[in-house]
């Protein structure tokens, strides 16, 4: 029987009989060519198909890309791109990072071309089909299914077939390339036998009606549905064919139950003890997936003979049966494999595991180091690394490679022969062994290999220990380090050197005529990229604004300034001695983030109107100079000229149609008596005309009357104008003008009126009264003749009314109360700059001095 023995032997030789030498095994050469997640989405038409399976990370390939549309100026400022996950169905999409970036999925706001992402606001929106579709998107074909070179067609249906649309609107703050795409993804969906009422479960899941299938991330789920096969539309497209009878109930719902433990952890809470995901191509073996998937669930599988398939997750809660040295056949050979040399051993290992928090990337656990190891191996570090490429879990990788190195240092293994009663135990069942041969009690053993013969049955036996398996969250677990993945944008650019001062702006004569205030920053850390420095200036608020803290009212002003000036005066909608709140920020060209400066509360100078303001206002006397000469020739010129030139310039602008649209008609009469040297005229001409004017037809009414006496060559004349026109130039105008031109002279003396109302809204209508002495006085007796005369530039009135008086000087022989007809007020307040008076005498009132206040009360 020895034989039996040595083939045992040779079996347990060749098996991976224990977790280290299962995790550590050289991987097929098309396996070492597979990577976890890829950090960018695959291009072409060569990409194996492939399928998604628990939770997953994948960027997909890029079936489709295309611009459309325009941002502003900016042409093609949409990219839309599709992308697909696999070529069968998935149960969601329940993550999405950009750029390696997080972003929140959120369902709302939606738009034709998707859900919005918020950290990119209205920049970025998604759209995400499972694979169950039925008709192409209509979106897509909207916006393509009329290009001409890349059209998406109505059958681009991609049954079957899990793809992301996205589309991303050009933004120079936000993209600097074509944004990438990382999905994270839970896989098909599978069948659990746990689910299942019918064959020892308890659910609806049944194994015909794929439509009662669940996604699910349990390593041991993932495997039954690997080696039932995976199906599609009724037809099995990888994976193998077992049957239900071979993949015994008990043995895998206990399997799958070990993965869904609860574990606790260190920062609080639990997790899933074991859980995978991985994409699969479906030019892969399904025993290689099958063994990483086992390994990172500290997983075994035995295919026994007859095709019934076993597995275990870590070890059982108790031994499956227990013998002694009485019970091994002491006329059979015991065969026992030596310990390994030391530089075969390894007391140490780190595992590489995909890490969703950076994006489904590659990353490495704290190494798993034993001292007390190391000491035994004569002082060595020997450590392995591990790629645990199913998983998915920081703490799940340290709990795997704890038991494979705490497991792989038990090294001893035995071949023996028992009686025929054992043959009941198979493959992945546990004994205890109590020897005294070996010292041994109630030592666990794993029985690895198994063959029967007539009166005995020989085992492989692999030393196991439940402790292996154990976890203490405060002891075992190392903590995960990361930096955190963000979009490293320019941090906002703050200002410098910001501070506000009052100021007086002056005329060109140094007058004092508006309160300001002047802006100050450093023009040194003003940013190449700046275009402008914004100011913006409200009312303050406040209750008490020397005391309160500065509380923003009504805007009053804002606008941008060059940035290297360092600083900007402001005179725009500045009142006197009303208090301000201004700030500044930078505005970059490229539109990066600045910040805006504090707040600052200032106070405007008490700089009131002067007399240049009381007297002119906001009339520019130079335009208004021009204007009234503007009055003078219209006045006395001839309305024949205006009509000849507006034609002549519609013929000169090839608008031959206006210019023979014009019509005429004009009635004169005139009188003249001459003697000598003496002459007398009068002329009347009413001219009525549609003439042609900046390119459309006005109508004009034109009446002068005038008279005219000379002497020599001088000449007195009187006139009286009326005209009216129409259009947007179009006006209503009077004037009354009298005029002495002497021979020996240029100059003239002219009276004049003249009513003015233009068409367009923006000027004002006007009425101008041109004498060298301008008198209004009462139609009654002599006796109350109180004229109001403005002569020499002086305005003189008898009597006068004033609710409200602001001047910069008052200069009189006296002020007396008594001469001022206050019967309406109780109060009369002026604002002096300076008074000079010979007398300031107050009848029944009084006089006080308030600061640059002076206040006349009068009593009724």
């Amino acid at each position: 029987m020895g034989f039996l023995i040595n083939i045992v032997l040779g079996l347990v030789l060749s098996l991976a009989s224990t977790l280290l030498q299962q995790a550590f095994a050289p991987k097929p050469a098309e396996q070492q060519r597979q990577t976890g997640t890829r950090g960018s989405a695959q291009i072409g038409g060569k990409v194996p198909q492939y399928f998604l399976v628990g939770t997953v990370g994948e960027p997909g390939k890029l079936e489709y890309q295309n611009a459309w549309g325009n941002d502003g100026q900016v042409p093609n400022a949409y990219l839309t791109s599709v992308r697909s996950f696999g070529d069968l169905p998935i149960a969601d999409m329940v993550g999405l990072f950009v750029n390696g970036v997080r972003v929140t999925l959120s369902e709302a706001g939606v738009v034709a071309q998707g859900y919005p992402v918020p950290e990119y606001s209205g920049n970025l929106w998604w759209k995400f089909f499972d694979g169950s579709q039925t008709a192409a998107d209509s979106y897509l074909i909207d916006k393509f299914g009329g290009d001409a070179d890349r059209a998406w067609a109505s059958d681009m249906v991609g049954r079957g077939v899990p793809y992301l649309i996205t589309t991303a609107l050009w933004s120079e703050t936000l993209w600097t390339g074509f944004p990438s795409f990382v999905g994270e993804f839970q896989g098909i969906r599978l069948y659990d036998p746990r689910q299942d009422s019918t064959v020892g479960g308890s659910g609806s899941q049944r194994w015909a009606d794929t439509s009662t299938w669940a996604f699910s991330d349990n390593n041991m789920v993932i495997i039954y549905n690997i080696e039932r096969g995976i199906h599609y539309g009724g037809a099995r497209v990888w994976g193998g064919s077992a049957t239900a009878a071979q993949l015994p109930y008990d043995v895998w719902a206990a399997a799958m139950d070990a993965c869904d433990e609860l574990v606790s952890l260190d920062a609080g809470g639990t997790e899933k003890r074991f859980r995978a995901g991985r994409r699969i191509s479906l030019n892969e073996r399904p025993a290689d997936v099958i063994k990483e998937l086992l390994i990172g669930c500290n997983g075994r599988i035995a295919h026994a003979s007859d095709g019934t398939i076993y597995v275990l997750v870590g070890l059982p809660a108790a031994p499956d049966f227990a013998f002694t040295d009485a019970d091994v056949l002491a006329s059979e050979p015991l065969g026992s494999i030596p310990f390994p040399n030391l530089d075969g051993i390894i007391n140490g290992a780190t595992a590489t595991y995909r890490e969703p928090s950076q994006a489904w990337e590659d990353k490495e656990t704290a190494p798993y180091l034993r001292s007390d190891l190391e000491a035994e191996d004569d002082g060595r570090q020997q450590l392995e690394g591990l790629d645990l490429g199913t998983t998915f879990s920081g703490t799940q990788a340290q709990r795997v490679i704890k038991a494979v190195i705490d497991e792989g240092r038990r090294f001893r293994t035995h071949v023996p022969a028992l009686p025929p009663e054992y043959s009941q135990f198979r493959p992945l069942h546990v004994g205890a062994w109590t020897s005294e041969r070996y010292g041994y009690e109630a030592k666990w053993f794993l029985i690895t290999a198994r063959t029967r013969s007539f009166g005995f049955v020989v085992f492989g036996l692999q030393e196991i220990n439940p402790a292996d398996h154990n976890w203490t969250p405060g002891t075992d677990e190392q903590p995960l380090s990361f930096a955190p993945v963000v979009t490293n944008r320019p941090a906002p650019q703050e200002v410098s050197g910001f501070f506000v001062e009052p100021a007086i702006a002056l005329d060109n004569e140094g007058n004092e005529r508006r309160p300001a205030f002047d802006v100050f920053w450093s023009s040194a850390s003003v940013a190449i990229d700046t275009r402008a420095v914004r100011i913006t200036m409200w009312v303050n608020a406040a209750a008490d604004p020397e005391v309160d803290d500065p509380v923003v009212g009504e805007l009053a002003w804002q606008g941008d300034v060059p940035p290297s000036l360092g600083s900007a005066r402001l005179t725009q909608a500045v009142i006197p001695n009303v208090y301000y709140i201004i700030q500044i920020q930078y505005l970059s060209e490229s539109g990066r983030a600045t910040v805006a400066s504090d707040l600052f509360a200032v106070r405007a100078p008490n700089v009131r109107l002067g007399p240049l303001d009381v007297v002119y206002g906001d009339i520019d006397l130079d335009e208004l100079g021009g204007q009234i000469e503007g009055y003078f020739d219209w006045i006395g010129g001839n309305i024949r000229d205006v009509i000849e030139k507006a034609q002549e310039q519609d013929l000169a602008g090839a608008d031959q149609e206006l210019a023979n649209a014009m019509q005429f008609d004009e009635m004169r009469r005139s009188l003249s008596v001459v003697t000598g040297d003496l002459s007398a005229s009068f002329s009347e001409t009413i001219t009525v005309a549609i003439v042609p004017m900046q390119g459309q037809l006005v109508a004009l009414a034109d009446a002068l009357t005038e008279l005219s006496a000379a002497n020599e060559g001088d000449v007195n004349t009187a006139r009286i104008r009326f005209t009216a026109m129409s259009g947007p130039s179009g006006y209503s105008r009077i004037g009354i003008e009298t005029r002495f031109d002497p021979l020996d002279s240029g100059d003239y003396r002219l009276a004049g009126s003249y009513w003015d109302t233009p068409n367009n809204a923006s000027l004002p209508t006007r009425r101008v009264e041109i004498a060298q002495q301008f008198v209004i006085a009462e139609s009654a007796a002599a006796a109350v003749f109180q004229p109001f005369i403005f002569e020499s530039g002086n305005l003189r009135v008898a009597n006068a009314f004033i609710a409200n008086l602001t001047a910069a000087n008052i200069q009189a022989g006296s002020i007396t109360a008594d001469r001022l007809n206050v019967t309406a007020l109780s109060a009369v307040s002026a604002n002096l700059g300076t008074v000079t008076a010979g007398t300031i005498s107050l009848g029944s009132g009084a006089l006080l001095i308030d600061g640059p206040n002076v206040r006349i009360l009068v009593s009724d």
